[in-house]
């Protein structure tokens, strides 16, 4: 129901040469660290499964704040608490992701599912939870949802 979907990669080109094409999205080849577009351009950001991935967490975070429409929201998956690998260069945890996020955003919902099945989506479809998902220091995926914040 999007006027516009949009995929940030800076492998873009790649997928698009697999066929991503077919999808009705819009792929734009840059980094995280530099989003292309204006101020609040976006109603809704999803990261999913990347930002441990990223070459600078907070570049990327501040600029998902900078183009998140006040009233906007941001929907976060992504694994916590796991020592960093070469194609995972970050250990995130959720306290960190808050205050990185705040006073921006709002957090809404925040759940740390139990790795409990092959990757990360099935594990979140089995739904077994962390009882204190913030202060937990176990490996496992968060699931959270934030409104952005009045600017001001």
């Amino acid at each position: 129901m999007a006027a516009r979907r949009i995929g940030l990669d800076p492998l873009a080109g790649e997928y698009l040469k697999l066929g991503a094409a077919a999808q009705q999205m819009e792929y734009i080849d840059a980094p995280s660290e530099q989003i292309p577009l204006p101020d609040a351009a976006c109603d809704a950001i999803f990261s999913f499964n990347s930002l441990d991935h990223v070459e600078d967490v907070d570049r990327t975070i501040s600029e998902i704040i900078r183009v998140t429409r006040p009233g906007g929201i941001f929907l976060l998956l992504v694994e916590v608490n796991h020592p960093p690998t070469f194609c995972e260069p970050h250990q995130l945890h959720p306290v960190g992701l808050l205050d990185a996020l705040q006073p921006a955003f709002r957090c809404e919902t925040l759940d740390v599912y139990r790795p409990t099945a092959a990757n990360l989506y099935l594990s979140v479809r089995a739904g077994e939870l962390f009882s204190e998902p913030q202060q937990t220091h176990e490996p496992g995926y968060l699931s959270a949802r934030f409104v952005r914040n009045p600017a001001g």
